[in-house]
């Protein structure tokens, strides 16, 4: 059995249209959806990219969520259970939080390559005069910006880019490798992830007459207050253009596996982490608390056998599942030591079960946050301790410590997550919270936090103070700088 695993960042799962979106062009993940097992209920857990990351190479959703940070050297991962049974294992990346600052996520594997240029991995340091951008306040950050015109102005055709470059390296590799017994290649593609700068040709067929400012990398916080509502909507329509991108170059891949006489005995998994908000909620940013549009994520699993091809599976699965499921599926025994808390997808695939868990928590470590700036621009309207989603069959539950915000809302007649009902509908709120301490109490989580969510914050004093100075990020970790030889202007 071969497994190649394609994730993709930030690709939300209603732009994709096997889930029902009628404008957006993905027709290999369209055509991909029908061979495979779709499931149509995968949140994610530890958030956001890196805490993902944690979760599906551990099997386990964290004590009781991953942080982001680096992989612990003690930490026993997927990877390594695969090469010890004599697998061969590969990471193909240019997802840059993944191996930039020594975060190790190569580690575990026989080999890596990593393609770059990508967002903030820092790759180039050429000299340049000035950068003329709209408006630099809309855009995510300076040095951000100065960084990106090293690393995209030397681009001269579409497999100059990142997803493109990307797929060649796996088909490449696929191509080399496609005589092991076995094999396990991981490949993390930061497209659809900003910034959202894929070439016109694909812009041009979700705005073929736009004529303003094109805000591609934008700045996080509300967004009726930085961006007119015709600049949102191309926002929008620059994602959605990276996605069909995405898409077409994800087709390239699985042409190969064809070709290469690999479909009868590879699976396919093809995952997203989270998304992002254009606009919802009056966001614009990933973050906050994790609404639809953020927590839910596109899971497809394509088995050579064909279990459970063309089926939609309304079972939630999240991606503590996905080590687990790998193992099951190249027979393995999974360790102790790793102490997993997923379960194998495939046995909703196989039939032998129709559910893995009554709720799926996705969040972080409680953090309080006592600056409203800060607070408003990660899409909470007040100070205070940000919040866990706990979404079950129906109903969805953004929790919070402080009772009085928490917020119910009816997923089967409100995807979007805009009528709270918690009035109408405490006793379901109430299920949902108790599912939530059962969580904490499984993950074996602190005891101050489990005091915090049971009790609320009324004396809760943590490990660690929050704080937020300007030249610390929001990580902990020193803001990253630039050479100064060339800055960021702007032209009105």
């Amino acid at each position: 059995m071969n497994v190649v695993f394609i994730m993709n960042d930030t690709w939300r799962y209603d732009h994709v249209g096997a889930h029902g979106n009628d404008w957006i062009h993905t027709p290999v993940l369209d055509q991909f959806a029908k061979e495979s097992a779709v499931f149509d209920r995968c949140y994610i857990g530890s958030f956001a990219t890196v805490p993902c990351r944690h979760d599906l190479i551990k099997g386990r959703h964290g004590a009781p969520f991953h942080d982001w940070g680096p992989l612990e050297w003690e930490a026993l991962t997927l990877p390594e259970v695969l090469r010890e049974n004599g697998i061969v294992s590969m990471l193909i990346n240019d997802t840059p939080h993944l191996i930039n600052f020594g975060y190790g996520f190569d580690r575990p594997f026989h080999a890596w390559e990593m393609i770059r240029g990508n967002e903030v991995d820092r790759w180039r340091t050429d000299h340049f005069e000035k950068l003329e951008l709209s408006d630099v306040s809309k855009f995510r950050y300076a040095h951000g910006m100065a960084q990106w015109h090293r690393q995209a102005k030397h681009r001269l055709s579409e497999e100059d880019y990142c997803a493109p470059r990307v797929m060649k390296a796996v088909s490449d590799w696929l191509e080399r490798n496609a005589g092991h017994d076995g094999f396990f290649l991981w490949v993390d593609s930061f497209d659809p992830h900003e910034p959202w700068d894929p070439p016109q040709h694909y812009i041009d067929r979700y705005a073929p007459d736009y004529k303003g400012h094109s805000i591609f990398w934008p700045q996080y916080g509300k967004s009726s207050e930085m961006f007119t509502s015709k600049e949102q909507e191309h926002i929008g329509h620059l994602f959605a253009a990276e996605c069909t991108m995405s898409d077409n170059h994800i087709g390239r891949v699985l042409e190969k596996i064809d070709n290469l006489g690999l479909r009868e005995n590879t699976m396919v998994i093809i995952m997203s982490d989270h998304g992002h908000y254009f606009g919802e909620h009056d966001q614009q940013s990933k973050s906050g608390p994790l609404y639809e549009e953020s927590s839910h994520q596109i899971l497809m699993v394509r088995h050579p056998e064909g279990l459970g091809a063309g089926k939609q599976f309304q079972a939630l699965v999240q991606p503590e599942d996905f080590a687990p499921t790998i193992m099951d599926a190249m027979g393995i025994d999974a360790p102790e030591a790793m102490d997993m808390q997923g379960e194998s997808w495939l046995q909703l695939m196989r039939g032998e079960k129709r559910s893995l868990r009554r709720a799926a928590i996705s969040g972080h470590t409680p953090r309080l946050i006592d600056d409203l700036s800060h607070s408003q621009s990660n899409g909470y309207d007040r100070t205070g301790w940000t919040s866990v989603t706990v979404t079950g069959k129906d109903y969805a539950l953004v929790d919070f410590p402080e009772p009085e915000r928490r917020a119910l809302y009816h997923l089967p007649s409100d995807v979007g997550m805009t009528n709270n009902v918690i009035a109408e509908h405490g006793g379901e709120a109430e299920k949902l919270h108790a599912e939530h301490l059962r969580f904490l109490r499984r993950s074996k989580a602190p005891r101050w936090q489990q005091r915090l969510w049971r009790d609320g914050p009324e004396g809760i004093v943590t490990p660690e103070k929050t704080e937020f100075v300007k030249h610390i990020d929001k990580r902990g970790r020193p803001l990253s700088s630039t050479p100064q030889d060339g800055n960021v202007v702007s032209a009105g």
